[in-house]
């Protein structure tokens, strides 16, 4: 599992003025994953901002953004958290299964040219034009969507709790559609 938690970052740095060792802190939003038990294992590195590959996705990365602001800060120092059990985590439980085999094995990787082959023979060369047409029409799509739903909604507490109704009715949506996404605990 992962979401957006905010992270606090201790930064130690000597002070020009009179030499002396100064600390300070700054604040930003990073995913984290979890094991699970909960516990934060993994942060990105760098701060990440709000991203999507068309404008709907952008609303709803800035919602679960948002959200962070309800969990307590994280450390940045202190990751993995205490109590984290890296065998309870299963990205990465699964990532050191992985890296075992691979390590044990003398090989350097699956050849991208197989795996495409071997998709082709189960689904039929890869249609790139159609692919790209269809993403073109779903961002459109969703601008549109967009523009008659949140364009010129005056008030800013409004258009947070539109966008945000935006965003529960999106993930009910994928809840019923892709409900192997979802933990027991997230229903």
């Amino acid at each position: 599992m992962w979401n957006y938690r905010v992270v606090r970052k201790r930064n130690v740095y000597i002070d020009p003025r009179d030499q002396r060792e100064r600390v300070d802190y700054t604040y930003a939003i990073h995913e984290a994953y979890y094991d699970k038990n909960g516990h934060v294992g993994a942060i990105t590195q760098d701060p990440v901002e709000p991203f999507g590959e068309n404008i709907e996705e952008l609303r709803h990365s800035w919602i679960m953004m948002a959200e962070a602001f309800g969990q307590p800060i994280l450390d940045y120092d202190n990751i993995p958290e205490q109590g984290y059990d890296r065998k309870e985590d299963p990205i990465g439980s699964v990532l050191d299964e992985r890296l075992e085999e691979f390590e044990a094995s003398n090989k350097i990787g699956v050849p991208w040219e197989h795996v495409k082959k071997e998709l082709e023979e189960k689904w039929g060369p890869f249609d790139h034009e159609g692919y790209r047409k269809r993403i073109e029409e779903e961002r459109i799509e969703k601008e549109s969507i967009h523009s008659d739903a949140f364009i010129g909604t005056p008030i800013l507490k409004d258009l947070i709790n539109k966008m945000y109704s935006d965003y529960e009715q999106n993930i009910e949506r994928d809840r019923t559609e892709n409900p192997w996404k979802y933990s027991a605990e997230d229903a």
